[in-house]
This record gives C-alpha cells, sequence and structure tokens, in this order.
C-alpha cells in the first residue's frame, strides 16, 4: 500500500489511506458509508478479502462497498481461496482464479483496442521482466468476458471490469515497483512494467488531466559525430535529408567542435535550405577518451567553455545555428561534469546513461522515471536511446519525455529503409508527436495537470523555459521548479524580474497568460558563470589530430570497404589477444597476478 500512495503521489494525485476497522464492518451499516466518496480506490485483494470476511453478504457485497469510487484498482490476487471468491464477486465470474505463469519468457502484450487506458502501449510486446514468475487470470468458462489490457501470452494479467456506476480493474500477481529502489546503469524502464504501468494507465484514464502529463510530446533523431561533409561513413547528408522531408522528422547531428573549420560548404548550404529539420549540437571539445569523466570542476568547465567557442566560431563560418546542449562522447561523465556545464552556460545534457561513470551511487527508480534527471546541481540531464526497442520509447512518451532516438554511421550501411521504418513505428506510438530541435525539446520540456479550481500546474526542468496560452481563454500557471540549492534565484519573466515563492528548496511562480499570449522564464543563479576556455597543450593537440584523421579513415574507408574491414577486424583481435596475455601476467605489488577489469577487455575489443 505505501508502494502504491508513493506512486499515486509521483504521478501528481493527492492520496490519504483510510482504515476499516472489525468493529466498524460488524455494525452492519449500509456499505456505502463504510468507505469516503472519491474518484478512485486503491484496494489489494487481502483487504478485500479481510473485508468480505466482516461484512455478512460476504463477497457479495463487495460490488455495493465499492460503489462509493467511480473507478476501482485492485491488484495482488494470490492463489488462495480467500482471493478467488473476491475475484469472482467482481468479475462477475469472467474471471475464476489466478495460475503461475508457466512460461518464464512469455511477453507481455498489450491490447490495441483500448486506446483510452493503454495510451502510446497500445498493440504492443513488451519484454518479460526477468525469471520470476508472475502470476494471471484463469477465465471463467460461463461468466462474463473481461476485456485485458495486458496479457502475459494468452493469459489476461491486468483486467477491465464492466461500465457500471464503479468501473473495476483487476490486476494478477506481484509486488508494486518500489520508487526508491535504486538502479544500476545500463538499465532500461521496461524491467519495472509489471509494477508500475498497470497502476499508471489506471491513474491517467480516470484521472485524465488531473494528473501530470504531457499534451506535447516531442522527438527528434540524434546521429553522433560526423563532419558536415558529402559523405561521412555510410551517412549522406543529401540522402538524409530526402528521407527527413519524406517522412517528415528531424535529426540533430551531435558535432564535434574540434571540427568547427572543416565543414564543406555545399553541406553548409544543405543545412541552411532545412532549418526546420536538420539541427547540430556539442558532442563534447575534442571527443578525445571519457574527456568529460574527469573530476576536475575548473577543467571540465574550460573544456565545455572551449566546445562553445568552437561551437561558436563555426556558426561564424557557416551561418549553422547550433543548441546549447552538450551529448558526451562515449556516454561517459562524471558528477562534476553536470555543474560545469552549467557554470558555462548550457542548456542541458543528453545522454544514453543518465548515471555518472564515477559515481559509487545509483540513480533511484524515481529519478529514472523523471522527464529529467536534475538531481545533480539542479542542471537538466535528458536520455536517449537507441531505435531498437520500441516498448522503451513508448514508456519515455507514456511518462512525459521525449522520444530522443540516437545512431551513428553504421546504421545507414543499408540505406535509410531501417531509419524510415523506425520512424514510422515511433509516429504510430503518438500521433500529437512534434519533430524539432534539441533546444525547443528541452526548453519546452514539462509536465501539467489541472486543479480543481482550474489553475494549470506546469513542473519543468530547464533555467530557460517557454510557455505559450494555447487555449481560447486566459489561463492562470503555476509553474513548479525543484531545485536542490536553498540560495534564492533570480527570475525574470520576458526580461522583467519576477518574484518567486520558494518553499524548501523548490521554486513557484504564478503568472497569467491570454490566449496566445507567449512567456520566457529565465532562472539564473550564481553558479552560472562564464570563464575563460581551457588551453590544451601542443602534445594533446597533436594526439587530437591523431585521433580524428584515425577515426576518419575507420568510418570513411575501413568501415565501407570490406576487406579493409575484415583485415582490420582480425589485426584488433590479435592485438587484443596479445594484451589481454601481458596485462594477466603482470604481477601486482602483492605478489599475485593482476586480471584485466571488463571495462579493460571491452576497451581492447573496441
Amino acid at each position: 500500500d505505501c508502494r502504491a500512495q508513493e506512486i499515486v503521489a509521483f504521478m501528481g494525485a493527492t492520496v490519504r489511506f483510510f482504515s476499516l476497522s472489525a468493529a466498524v464492518l460488524q455494525r452492519n451499516v449500509s456499505t456505502t458509508t463504510i468507505v469516503p466518496r472519491c474518484s478512485c480506490l486503491v484496494v489489494h485483494a487481502d483487504t478485500l478479502a479481510k473485508i468480505a470476511d466482516g461484512i455478512s453478504a460476504g463477497p457479495g457485497g463487495l460490488l455495493t462497498l465499492l460503489e462509493c469510487a467511480e473507478h476501482v484498482f485492485a491488484y495482488g490476487f494470490q492463489s488462495k481461496e480467500a482471493h478467488d471468491a473476491v475475484l469472482q464477486a467482481l468479475s462477475a465470474n469472467g474471471l475464476i482464479g489466478t495460475r503461475s505463469s508457466s512460461d518464464v519468457d512469455a511477453k507481455l502484450r498489450v491490447a490495441l483496442d483500448h486506446p483510452e487506458w493503454c495510451f502510446q502501449f497500445s498493440g504492443l510486446s513488451v519484454g518479460s521482466a526477468g525469471p520470476a514468475r508472475e502470476n494471471t487470470f484463469v477465465e471463467g468458462k460461463t461468466g462474463v468476458a473481461l476485456p485485458a489490457l495486458i496479457r502475459i501470452g494468452d493469459r489476461p494479467f491486468f483486467v477491465r471490469g464492466g461500465d457500471g456506476r464503479s468501473q473495476i480493474f483487476l490486476l494478477a500477481g506481484g509486488e508494486l515497483a518500489d520508487l526508491d529502489e535504486g538502479v544500476t546503469r545500463h538499465c532500461s524502464p521496461v524491467k519495472w512494467f509489471r509494477g508500475l504501468v498497470p497502476l499508471m494507465m489506471f491513474l491517467r484514464g480516470a484521472l485524465k488531466e488531473r494528473v501530470w502529463h504531457n499534451d506535447s510530446p516531442r522527438a527528434c533523431f540524434i546521429i553522433d559525430d560526423p563532419l558536415l561533409k558529402r559523405r561521412h561513413g555510410f551517412l549522406e547528408y543529401k540522402r538524409l535529408l530526402e528521407s527527413m522531408r519524406r517522412q517528415a522528422f528531424s535529426a540533430c547531428i551531435a558535432f564535434i567542435p574540434w571540427n568547427c573549420r572543416r565543414s564543406n560548404k555545399k553541406v553548409v548550404e544543405l543545412f541552411a535550405a532545412n532549418p526546420e529539420l536538420a539541427f547540430l549540437c556539442v558532442h563534447g571539445c575534442d571527443h578525445t577518451g571519457a574527456e568529460f569523466e574527469a573530476r576536475d570542476t575548473e577543467l571540465l568547465r574550460g573544456k565545455a567553455q572551449l566546445a562553445l567557442d568552437r561551437m561558436r566560431k563555426h556558426q561564424q563560418l557557416s551561418g549553422i545555428p547550433f543548441d546549447e546542449i552538450m551529448v558526451f562522447p562515449q556516454g561517459l561523465f562524471s558528477a562534476e561534469a553536470l555543474p560545469a556545464l552549467k557554470a558555462a552556460g548550457y542548456l542541458a545534457a543528453v545522454n544514453t546513461e543518465l548515471s555518472p561513470s564515477t559515481a559509487s551511487e545509483s540513480l533511484s527508480l524515481r529519478d529514472l522515471l523523471e522527464v529529467a534527471v536534475t538531481r545533480f546541481a539542479d542542471f537538466p540531464l535528458f536520455g536517449r536511446r537507441y531505435p531498437y526497442d520500441l516498448a522503451e520509447f513508448a514508456f519515455d512518451l507514456f511518462l512525459g519525455k521525449p522520444a530522443l532516438a540516437v545512431e551513428h554511421h553504421g546504421y545507414f550501411k543499408d540505406g535509410h529503409k531501417a531509419l524510415e521504418a523506425f520512424i514510422t513505428r515511433l509516429k504510430a506510438l503518438d500521433s500529437r508527436i512534434e519533430w524539432t530541435s534539441l533546444d525547443t525539446i528541452c526548453s519546452h520540456a514539462c509536465l501539467t495537470k489541472r486543479s480543481e479550481d482550474g489553475d494549470v500546474h506546469i513542473r519543468f526542468y530547464t533555467n530557460r523555459f517557454h510557455l505559450q496560452n494555447t487555449s481560447a481563454c486566459a489561463q492562470r500557471y503555476v509553474l513548479q521548479l525543484r531545485r536542490a540549492s536553498a540560495e534564492p534565484p533570480h527570475v525574470t519573466i520576458d526580461g522583467r524580474e519576477r518574484s518567486c515563492e520558494q518553499e524548501g528548496y523548490d521554486l513557484t511562480i504564478c503568472l497569467s497568460l491570454q490566449p496566445g499570449q507567449r512567456a520566457n522564464i529565465k532562472i539564473s543563479s550564481g553558479d552560472s558563470q562564464a570563464g575563460s576556455p581551457w588551453k590544451p597543450k601542443r602534445g594533446h593537440r597533436v594526439g587530437v589530430w591523431a585521433r580524428r584523421v584515425l577515426c576518419e579513415v575507420r568510418d570513411n574507408y575501413v568501415d565501407r570497404i570490406q576487406i579493409l574491414n575484415r583485415i582490420a577486424s582480425g589485426f584488433c583481435q590479435i592485438v587484443s589477444r596479445r594484451r589481454i596475455q601481458r596485462i594477466t601476467a603482470v604481477p601486482s605489488r602483492l605478489g599475485t597476478t593482476r586480471r584485466p577489469s571488463l571495462a579493460a577487455s571491452s576497451l581492447l575489443e573496441r
């Protein structure tokens, strides 16, 4: 029940517990007065079984009792006689019991014909959550057939009851997810699908605008590393832009600032002719190995500043603007890198991994589910994914996150069929998706909900936030920004200073907008300050030049020419084996032999 409360509160609904003592039940008063009226009731099967045992009508009296709520979510059904009796009463014998699923690899299949409850998951098959067996319902042969919103294999797991006075939703089996559970690196939220999504679906469908949601989903396809030349490896810009116009989607090139003086004039003209489709963002500084994994905040801030200066030089030479958003090279960054980006003036960071690679403590599941991780110096870190598991993108869109996909030039080895197929499937998840730049996505990223008094509450994540009243009447907004710092910030709206309220560390701004009116909100604090860019030494500059040249040789020739690719692969395998043998043969100071770490082995393989 405490986990259910945490999930409901995370979704933005007001929740409270109430208890039913044995004395109250034994009075046998009108069952409709036992439980107060409410929009939604969330109750465990054990509780229902105890109530049924305490009222004279038994399980048959539960339906009258549950009429106190418009929507009821009953969960935790196990293979128990008392649970079976409750289940049969609530489903009119449409369900007669539960049993453990025998297929541990069975997919979770979400119904296609109930989008008002299944949302972006409609019609998807989601990977199994692991080796643990989950309970499913056993359908009755003579009872009422109930629509299954989620099945495990062919058996119902999450079921919607009748459309009477109360709509009853039944969830078989296991525990709800713990939002404070630590998550490991490279972990997908799909792992917690069973313990999260059914209750979240129920709340979103039942409470609609009264819980946090996003009515303006946005997306972008990010391509890492390429220079702005006619061809980079398998990527050809002319063909890419033709595909973007044909499929109506946007792409952002994660551009290495070191290449600021090397863009091809004709490719620059292509970008200039398609400003609504093709964008640039910042990808490291020199793009050396784990360059933003350093722990020295001043060094990191200097590199971040140098990267911005180089991108501004590129904009001056080419005329192509860029988004002040960092994509970390190799996906590696330290906890110190995020405050360094904030001090240099970046809007946000986008990365495939949301945990610092140097941190010993992990993120919580709550952090993983947020639109952006902001626990590091209040600087927003947005996630992105490779275009393989569509359920992960459905999860992001369902939670109100942007759909950010990423690939490298090798994705285009067989042309653009894979890309266009992915774009088509992603669009099918939500017809409202707007394809745009990372700057627009991050500066508009928010969740909204409407309170009973008509105010629109908005939770936003960046220090520069853009809002527009798209309704036909004046609207009052309550803006909320979660902060870890107690220092009062400086707030401006359209350049004019604005007072705000701070409760604890959270910031609240109230404003009213007329129909169509826009507001540009800017939050500034003392830790955002420009500084001197980092000045690399000559040896470092030579090493970077060599690395960039070799990477381009690999992308443009070794990867594309089959015979060179085979030779290079064989050579790397030989070198890797010899390096591993050499490492394992080196004695340590304690007189034992050292074994290569997984990270070292992975590096050698690359």
